[in-house]
């Protein structure tokens, strides 16, 4: 065999070797490794939230929960509060997904667009409870950081529930009260009747919970029309 030929044989046992930082590990590369990792501690930090409450809960139950060892979890996160905004947001464009989706089949009027909404965020919670508590209960009381996402959330929602009530209050009051604080008043009372809700344990069936809800809305409708008629 010729000089050319014994290299054209050798070529195929030659491998360039994978750089120290990217081996892979089981045909999985460290970054998608790390992805799973944190992906496992959201999932493990939902279910020891969610059930012991975060003030109850520690970094190395959290561990436990998503099969890791404490050593991952610094790997991603710096802190418990840290953890729980990550959860939080999560959560909420969880939420807010599947609102966006009952909204694109929903009546575009301001009572057909409330109820789907408000009726993908009791299945929310009802569906799992886990969601509820750190949603409702834990994201008040976390920190100052979880506070102000919480409160921009909750500002989010009555922005738009404000251009609603511009709908349904009667014209001659609209000079006369705060739609924005009308707004934040609607959202606190159907936030806090989730979370009664929830602490009862979700007797009520959800379709008398939703028309609860909805009674208000559905008063200043009427009050608006028999002002126009």
């Amino acid at each position: 065999m010729n000089h050319v030929n014994m290299v054209i044989a050798m070529e195929p046992l030659i491998s360039v070797p994978t750089p120290p930082n990217q081996r892979r590990y089981g045909g999985v590369l460290p970054e998608e490794r790390q992805r799973q990792r944190h992906a496992k501690l959201i999932e493990g930090a939902v279910e020891v939230f969610g059930t012991k409450g975060f003030h109850a809960s520690t970094v190395r139950e959290v561990c436990v929960a998503a099969h890791l060892t404490e050593r991952y979890f610094y790997e991603s996160f710096k802190t418990l509060p840290e953890l729980f905004l990550v959860v939080y947001a999560e959560l909420r464009e969880q939420l807010m997904a599947l609102t966006l989706k009952a909204l694109d089949q929903a009546d575009p009027t301001p009572l057909g667009l409330l109820e789907p909404a408000m009726r993908v965020f009791l299945e929310f919670i009802r569906d799992d409870p886990r969601r509820g508590r750190i949603m409702l209960v834990d994201a008040l009381g976390v920190d100052n950081k979880v506070a102000a996402v919480s409160g921009a959330t909750a500002r989010d929602y009555s922005d738009l529930l404000k251009l609603h009530l511009g709908r349904m209050v009667p014209e001659a009051l609209t000079g006369d009260v705060s739609l924005h604080l009308l707004a934040d008043g609607m959202i606190g009372m159907n936030v806090l009747l989730a979370a009664r809700w929830m602490q009862d344990g979700f007797v009520e069936p959800i379709d008398k919970v939703l028309r609860t809800n909805l009674l208000p809305y559905q008063a200043l409708v009427a009050l608006a029309d028999a002002s126009r008629g």
